[in-house]
This record gives structure tokens, sequence and C-alpha cells, in this order.
């Protein structure tokens, strides 16, 4: 492993067969509004693709994939599984959620905070093809019972690759079955741009009274595969490349005790643990990513 870069792949090498565009746009099935950064991604497979500002979606694509199904998620709308076929070329309208918001309580404020996992370590570079999201979880501790709400979200990246370019931040709470990331806590479509070059960014999140769950949340990192994002294909002389998309985010080394797993992420239509902490030199790496709680 070379120490400036982890490189994460999750991909399938297929024959490619004659290639077709496919495209068309979502919309809000209520207000008939663009549904903004939705992820596409054909099931069983790494190819994908999110809407843009207008709800639209391009991308060339062997005709193989026409003949599966698209798994189409976007935060405040239903998942939706339809033939890849149906919404080809067509205008497919999303169902939002109906959310619920709880009643907030006004107390008196006490200006206090705790950063936790503050970055003290190299930051490594993390190649993310097929992957639709990367989390990192903090548990609710006795180190943050003055601070229980979520104020700041610093997120770091690797020096490589980094264009000016966007993604989105989730924040979200635990599964207390699989353990598993599950409901969306910040119920607000959340853009981050960085420009060129740029290795750190902070993310202000005191205005959304997010409290921390007793078995504590995951502030998770969204890749958005759009055009703005592009910068090259992964393995050259292959037939059917993957396209890579910005920001790369970093890695970084930490000593946590328990729990260790801390690392989650989205492929293929599910969350899944990440297999770090059975390959020895990885086992203390995690999303370089901080998060500070104020009272």
């Amino acid at each position: 492993m070379k120490k400036w870069f982890l490189l994460f792949v999750f991909m399938s090498f297929q024959l490619v067969g004659q290639q077709s565009t496919f495209k068309g746009k979502l919309l809000d099935a209520k207000t008939k509004e663009p549904v903004v950064y939705a992820n596409i991604s054909f099931i069983e497979t790494t190819k994908g693709i999110s809407t843009t500002e207008d709800g639209a979606f391009f991308m060339n694509i062997s005709e193989k994939y026409l003949e599966g199904k698209v798994h189409i998620s976007c935060l405040n709308y239903k998942d939706t599984i339809v033939n890849a076929s149906d919404i080809n070329k067509k205008t497919l309208f999303m169902i939002p959620k109906e959310n619920v918001i709880d009643e907030v309580v006004i107390s008196k404020r006490v200006d206090k905070s705790i950063l936790i996992d503050k970055i003290k370590r190299k930051v490594h570079g993390v190649h993310t093809v097929g992957m639709r999201m990367l989390a990192k979880y903090f548990p609710n501790t006795k180190k943050n019972e003055c601070c229980n709400y979520v104020s700041k979200v610093a997120i770091y990246f690797s020096k490589r690759h980094n264009k000016k370019s966007k993604f989105r931040v989730r924040v979200f709470d635990r599964d207390e079955i699989t353990g598993l990331p599950k409901n969306d806590l910040l119920n607000v479509n959340l853009p981050v741009t960085i420009s060129e070059g740029q290795l750190q960014t902070e993310i202000n999140l005191s205005n959304y009274s997010i409290e921390m769950p007793k078995n504590g949340l995951f502030i998770a990192f969204e890749k958005l595969y759009i055009p703005f994002n592009k910068y090259g294909n992964d393995i050259e002389g292959e037939s059917d490349l993957e396209t890579l998309y910005a920001p790369v985010i970093g890695f970084t080394k930490y000593n946590y005790k328990k729990p260790k797993e801390r690392t989650y992420y989205y492929v293929k239509g599910n969350w899944r643990k990440s297999e770090f902490t059975k390959i020895s030199r990885f086992r203390k790496f995690a999303p370089a990513i901080s998060l500070t709680l104020s009272n």
C-alpha cells in the first residue's frame, strides 16, 4: 500500500455490448419541481448516474444494462426500483416522504462544545468507484455528556484529483437491530461545493437541531455522479470504463477501542459494514470526518 493512497474499487468486469443512451428526468410528484442530485443505480452493478440541478440525467451505457432494473434514491423521497427501460427517455414523478417534525423545546443555552475525532494524522485518498455514500459512525459516549446537538461537521479530502466539485452531506440514525444507517436526521438537501485543491471543508449544522440519538449517529459523504464532478476514467485499456468523480474523500488513522467498526458504505442499493477490521493494515483507518457537538 502506498502511504499516500488507499484504493477501494467496487467493480465488475463485464463484456460490453452495443452502446446506448440512458437519459430522462425526475420530478416531484406533488410540486413538479426537479428532484436534484438523486442517485440512479443499476441493480447489482456499480453503474449509475445522478440527476443535475434540473432533475435530468444522461449517460452512455451498454444496451445490456437497459434490460435490468435501477434503484433510485434521494433525500426526502421514497426509494424506488423500476425497469431501466421504463424511465429511459421519459419523466418519472417521485413520491416525497411525509416528514414529521418533532416538537422543539427552547431552553437556556450555555455555550459548550466538544470536538470528536480531531484530525491529527496524515490524510490518505480513497478512490470510490461504484460507491454512493461513505458513512462514519459516531457513538454516544460519556465524553459528550455535556453536548448533545450536532453543531459542525468537518470533512477532509485527498490532494489527488481534487478538482472543483460538489457532494452532499447526510446524517443518519442507527438501526437498533442491524447497526446500519437508517433514517435521515437532516431532512434538508445540503450540497457542498469545494474549490480545486481544497483539502478540508466545514459544514455548519447548528440551525437544524439534530440531537445525538442514544445509540449514536452517522455522518455520511454522498458522492454525486454529475458531469460537473467528472475527472477521468478508471483502468486504462478496459473496454467498459468506469467514470471517476470528485471529490476524493480522505481516510486517516485513529486509535479506536470500542466499537472498532466506524466505516460503512452504501453500494448497490444497500448499506454495508466496511471490511477494514478484517485487514490488519487497514484496521485503524476510518473516514477523515470530525464532529463538533454543542449543548
